[in-house]
């Protein structure tokens, strides 16, 4: 009789005549032209054969407890510290290019050094901490509650993991759209290590390392990674005087080059360290520490378009009104160098389209008070401690306990892209957050494998700003407080060495408290004192408060040794809160939490003794009180604004593909395909009153994302490998903002391709490697922000042009 192998203990268990025979009809209706099955598991098998002519095998922990990613019934993309270096993948956001239905990105300069994250069409673009992510983020099983401190370095890293839709009741609060979680590499005494150095354009140079050291043999372990970088940025800021010299515009360049500096550089340190104690074989304690410091500039940004939300013919508002000059008319702006709207006049330099005329200096501030200047920076100052206990109880029961402490502290200024600073904004904001988690992990014999826990959030965030809008100044220190407290039990049962069922269920309870605090700048026309206008919001508390209960349900069923299939319903939410940024009393809104029901199925399969692995998965999300936010208000008045608001009711539709071929030795092809289709069932009061209609689409939902890379090592003989590897990703146009207005706020389609050339030597412990990225030097927009409500103006984020780098490794 064939046999299956058994995930649970690593077994092979019997195969039923009647399971055997279904697992042949369904692999037949699948179209999986499998071989019969072995008289050997799959990794058994495995470990007799050349392993680098089959798929690798991947651990992953996504149910609280080791199993291979094929049978692990969730839609997964799990990568490993070894493929993040061969796609040349240094920061978070890079590694969604190959991930279906994954938009991760750097926020533009208006929300700083953060995230923007959206799994399934699901997640928040906004990065004030009163707004929760709608994906979860985890590093080493710590929570990272805000989008801002985020934007990670992927620093020696053993694998990630990205889990496609809502994970409420494994990763708990603000999965609702799915969850990342980051795996640091863990000390094991084996004294290695590595050392790189890269070089690059733009002046990149970086270094990075890690080593490995054994403390007290068999017991005590520690591990050190660190890396620095330092990139000029790719956004030129130019004085518009100096390089237009009949402009009645003040001029601030000190050189003739009339360069002011750049925006998009980078520079940061950042390192780990991870000591491990194993006392006993039943027992390890793990402390983790962490710190980076990041004094980048700002985000890059250029202006795109000067006008009314009239649109095109429609002049701007007065503040670009300069000596009875309009400055934003029908035919554009002076300012702007580039536009996909029509409306631009390029210059003479080199690529227009990455120019700004930003001098982040204001000096004709409109309440009277004196000229004033901002940094040009995208700072964070961030640090973090966890402490993690692993204990086996007994044979069939594990405890493991997480405690962490995380702090940063975040500098970032924001403006238009123009001389004028008709929106010049610096902030200074600082967040605190303490997580506790529990979890007790068992087996009932071969039946029942089970984990319950508790987790426990309390965080402090403080956020000072000073604010010019072409109508209003003013500066703000708002305070949010929040406690988060939840318990959470996932079981499986093993019907038979095939089926399983699996349930889970989370209880939370959050609460949270907005102070407001309006302040007058210094010497403005009021002494002072805020703006009338803003002054009842000064001491004004919101409150909010809620539980929620998510619960999974899945049915997987083992056909054979090479598939797997899997149905499940499971739900997640986003808590609600307050409006982080009313402008006006009126807008000093509360909105609800946002919940989604998905159906799921799905099938992992490994074909041809392993040289092929297809996994897919189709999905329907009934999505209620969405939250997006909007630009005019449904109040009076209704500009400036920026309200998070409950939209109303969609569905979202899709499907994922991943695969992974080894067709010879030394010859890897993987690819993925999502599709996404968002429809608005319908539409709320408030929604209606900020301008959201049915034919809209949510931020972020993208119909189309495909990616296909390959590498190919070859064998050099006593010279070593050589292995050229080359990736391609594309994806669909998408809207930035809720209301869409096309083409304002559209993000239009990209294909990029990258390159890497990798030598090794035969005892690899040297290697080289150059790479390209972006090899056409594709232009486009990472984002768009569509503000004329607010400054009549429109800044579009350029992304990165082609570059090139060189890369020397050594291991040891």
């Amino acid at each position: 009789m064939e046999r299956l192998f058994d995930l649970k203990e690593g077994r092979v268990s019997r195969l039923s005549t009647g399971a055997r025979w279904s697992g042949s009809l369904a692999a037949l209706l699948a179209g999986l032209a499998s071989p019969a099955l072995a008289q050997e598991s799959p990794i058994d098998s495995a470990e007799a054969a050349d392993e680098a002519a089959t798929v690798e095998e991947i651990v992953v922990t996504a149910q609280f407890r080791e199993q291979r990613l094929q049978d692990t019934p969730i839609s997964i993309t799990a990568v490993t510290g070894e493929m993040l270096e061969a796609r040349s993948q240094t920061s978070i956001a890079q590694v969604a290019a190959q991930a279906p239905n994954v938009n991760l990105q750097e926020a533009p300069a208006t929300y700083g050094p953060s995230i923007q994250a959206f799994i399934r069409g699901v997640g928040q673009s906004d990065s004030t901490f009163a707004l929760e992510p709608g994906v979860g983020l985890y590093v080493d099983d710590v929570y990272y509650s805000t989008l801002q401190g985020s934007m990670l370095e992927l620093l020696d890293l053993e694998r990630i993991e990205i889990l496609r839709g809502p994970q409420g009741t494994l990763a708990g609060q603000n999965s609702i759209g799915g969850a990342i979680r980051l795996y640091s590499r863990r000390p094991d005494g084996d004294d290695g290590g590595y050392v790189q150095a890269t070089y690059g354009r733009f002046q990149r140079t970086e270094l990075r390392g890690a080593a490995d050291f054994t403390l007290v043999p068999d017991q005590l372990f520690a591990r050190i990674s660190g890396t620095a970088v330092n990139r000029e940025g790719y956004v030129t800021r130019y004085d518009y005087r100096c390089t237009h010299p009949d402009s009645p515009i003040r001029s601030f360049a000190t050189s003739n080059d009339c360069v002011l500096g750049t925006e998009g550089g980078k520079s940061y340190v950042a390192g780990r360290a991870t000591v491990r104690w194993v006392p006993r074989d039943d027992l390890e304690f793990l402390v983790i520490g962490d710190v980076t410091r990041d004094d980048s500039e700002s985000a890059p940004s250029t202006l795109l378009y000067v006008g009314s939300l009239a649109g095109p013919g429609t002049p701007a508002t007065p503040p670009y009104l300069l000596d009875g000059v309009q400055l934003g008319t029908p035919a554009g702006s002076p300012f702007i160098t580039y536009s996909p709207y029509g409306n631009f006049a390029l210059d003479t330099f080199t690529d227009s389209r990455f120019v700004s005329y930003e001098n982040y200096i204001n000096s004709e501030p409109r309440d009277g008070t004196a000229p004033y200047s901002v940094p040009s920076e995208n700072s964070l100052d961030t640090w973090g401690v966890s402490g993690q206990l692993n204990w086996d109880v007994t044979g069939n029961l594990s405890l493991t306990s997480i405690s962490a402490y995380r702090h940063y502290n975040a500098i970032f200024s924001s403006a238009e892209s123009s001389p004028l600073n008709t929106s010049l904004v610096t902030n200074d904001v600082t967040h605190r957050q303490f997580t506790q988690e529990l979890r007790l992990t068992g087996q009932v014999g071969r039946l029942i494998d089970y984990t319950v826990g508790g987790f426990y959030l309390d965080s402090h965030s403080e956020g000072g700003s000073r604010v010019q809008l072409t109508t209003l100044e003013f500066r703000q220190t708002d305070d949010v407080r929040q406690e988060t407290k939840a318990a959470f039990a996932n079981v499986e049962v093993h019907v038979t060495d095939a089926l399983s069922l699996i349930g889970g269920l989370r209880y939370s309870d959050i609460t949270k408290t907005f102070t407001y605090a309006r302040l007058g700048t210094p010497g403005n026309i009021y002494g002072g004192a805020a703006p009338p206008a803003l002054a009842p919001l000064d001491g004004l508390v919101v409150e909010f408060s809620g539980d929620r209960v998510d619960y999974r349900a899945i049915v997987q069923y083992r056909w054979s040794d090479q598939l797997m299939t899997y149905a499940q319903v499971a739900t997640g939410f986003k808590s609600g809160g307050a409006n982080p940024r009313p402008f006006f009393p009126s807008q000093a809104l509360s909105h609800d939490p946002e919940v989604l029901t998905a159906y799921e199925v799905g099938f992992k399969s490994d074909m041809f003794d392993r040289l092929l692995r297809l996994n897919a998965s189709a999905f329907l999300n009934r999505y209620s009180d969405i939250l997006v936010s909007v630009a005019t208000c449904p109040t009076v008045p209704a500009t400036p604004c920026a309200l998070p608001l409950n939209a109303g009711e969609a569905e979202l539709r899709g499907f994922e593909l991943e695969a992974s071929l080894r067709p010879v030795a030394g010859l890897l092809i993987d690819a993925s395909l999502g599709y996404l289709d968002f429809e608005y069932k319908s539409i709320s009061a408030l929604g209606t009153s900020a301008g959201i209609t049915l034919d809209m689409d949510a931020p972020f939902v993208q119909e189309w994302r495909w990616s296909i890379g390959a590498q190919y090592e070859i064998d050099l003989g006593s010279l070593g490998t050589l292995t050229p590897r080359l990736d391609v990703s594309h994806q669909s146009p998408f809207f930035a903002q809720a209301i869409n207005r096309p083409p304002f706020n559209r993000v239009e389609s990209r294909t990029l391709a990258n390159a890497r050339l990798t030598y090794r030597d035969p005892g690899r412990d040297w290697q080289v490697s150059l790479e390209v990225t972006n090899l056409t030097d594709e232009f486009y927009y990472d984002g768009i922000f569509d503000n004329r409500g607010s400054t009549s103006s429109i800044q579009g984020r350029p992304g990165r042009p082609r570059e090139w780098a060189i890369t020397l490794r050594r291991n040891f």
